[in-house]
């Protein structure tokens, strides 16, 4: 008998009053797709062999809606027939009563959403999905955000706990963080922003702030640090070794040498690099501009990457999570700036520095991981680089600049470009 022919004979069991259990799962293990009627307003939405799921049909003001039920199986995940006739006799009864099944579903689930947290919890599972960053306003929510506002109520929410929220981190640190203040003020209008989508809340205490009250106008970085710098920085860094492991020393001076991205670098799995071939090929996916770009590896370079392929044991990622972790295989994002961090004497989170200012003692102005791919724009220049091959090297690229956006543009100036530098860092590492 033929999967339809079985289908049929199945259907005129449950036509002529006999559904059970039996029947459906007959009817789900066959798994010809169709939306048979299994009684009135009951129906069997059947997708494929072994997957099916009940959904009710009625009419309400006139219209025909449909509401899923549940997935057919057995409990606590499934639902089974039983429990599928006494959901239906549930929301029949709704009907009945004048009310509609769907509105009430939904309105049940927007009672899930009570505080702040509940909400940003979704909207962090969204952004999950949607951002290629996610981990950018997670940490943002949990550590400048939630806080403050995280346990109270959403319909709670005013202007003043907004304000609250940026004062704090304006004082969370003593140095100035307008840019933290600035992000923070816009994933505050985009969390309500999606309790208003959702119908959670109908306003937006946050909207009426500028960036004015948050952080104020950025001023660009400038900060450079000069070759003779990273001679003390990379000595201060090899003195306190027990505060700045060997994994961090490497990944530091490999973004040095190449003019990666922290995160890039971080991210960098062993199926990306060719040691034979000498190249990094670091795809439009991984790039944070979405720009692929083929980097030219130097033989430096290969040899701290032979060094940390040991390190890294079996791991498919260079830097490999030092803690277990079911989020990613690779070290946080805040690894390398705490570590650096914390050789300027401040604090890392909750955590005291545990050497001191050592780099600001040796006569180092402070300065930040994303800083280094400006010392390494900066010492290209100095080592008479052209300006084109300089910017394709740290992947900046220019609108309008013929030639500039292919992934191996000017490949064997670059080649030399990054030796050149490898050569001045082998000096001093």
């Amino acid at each position: 008998m033929s999967s339809e022919d079985k289908h049929k004979h199945l259907i005129e069991q449950v036509k002529s009053g006999k559904a059970n259990d039996a029947v459906i799962k007959a009817l789900v293990k066959n798994g010809w797709k169709s939306f048979p009627s299994i009684e009135r307003g009951l129906h069997l939405r059947i997708e494929s062999a072994g997957v099916a799921t009940f959904v009710f049909q009625y009419s309400y003001n006139g219209k025909k809606k449909r509401m899923t039920l549940g997935t057919y199986g057995k409990r606590p995940d499934g639902m089974p027939l039983v429990d599928a006739r006494s959901a239906i006799a549930e929301e029949r009864a709704l009907v009945k009563s004048g009310k509609d099944p769907l509105a009430e579903k939904n309105r049940a689930q927007r009672s899930e959403f009570k505080t702040v947290d509940d909400l940003a919890q979704d909207w962090l599972k969204d952004n999950a999905k949607r951002l290629k960053y996610p981990g950018i306003p997670h940490r943002i929510y949990t550590q400048e955000i939630k806080p403050i506002i995280g346990g109270l109520l959403i319909d709670d929410i005013g202007g003043l706990d907004i304000r609250k929220v940026l004062m704090f981190v304006k004082s969370r640190k003593k140095e100035e963080r307008p840019t933290i203040a600035n992000d923070t003020l816009g994933f505050l209008k985009q969390l309500f922003d999606h309790g208003i989508t959702l119908s959670v809340t109908d306003k937006n205490p946050a909207t009426s702030f500028k960036v004015k009250h948050a952080g104020g106008t950025e001023r660009s970085r400038d900060r450079a640090a000069s070759m003779e710098e990273w001679k003390t920085i990379f000595s201060v860094m090899r003195h306190n070794q027990a505060h700045f492991c060997r994994e961090n020393y490497l990944a530091i001076a490999m973004i040095l040498v190449l003019g990666v991205r922290k995160g890039e670098m971080i991210s960098l799995r062993w199926d990306e690099i060719d040691l034979d071939k000498k190249v990094w090929f670091l795809t439009k996916e991984k790039a944070k501009n979405n720009h692929a770009i083929d980097i030219p590896l130097p033989p430096l370079v290969i040899e701290w990457l032979k060094e940390l392929k040991t390190r890294a044991y079996s791991s498919e990622y260079v830097f490999p999570s030092r803690r277990a972790s079911k989020r990613r295989g690779y070290i946080s994002d805040d690894t390398l700036n705490h570590a650096l961090t914390n050789l300027f004497g401040k604090k890392t989170g909750k955590l005291k520095s545990s050497t001191g200012d050592v780099l600001g003692e040796a006569g180092i102005e402070y300065f930040v991981i994303h800083d280094i791919r400006r010392s390494t724009r900066t010492i290209m220049s100095k080592n008479k680089v052209r300006g084109e091959v300089a910017e394709k090297a740290i992947n900046h690229v220019k609108k309008g600049v013929e030639g500039i956006y292919n992934r191996d543009a000017f490949f064997e100036e670059r080649v030399e470009a990054h030796e050149g530098l490898a050569k001045l860092v082998g000096g001093i590492v």
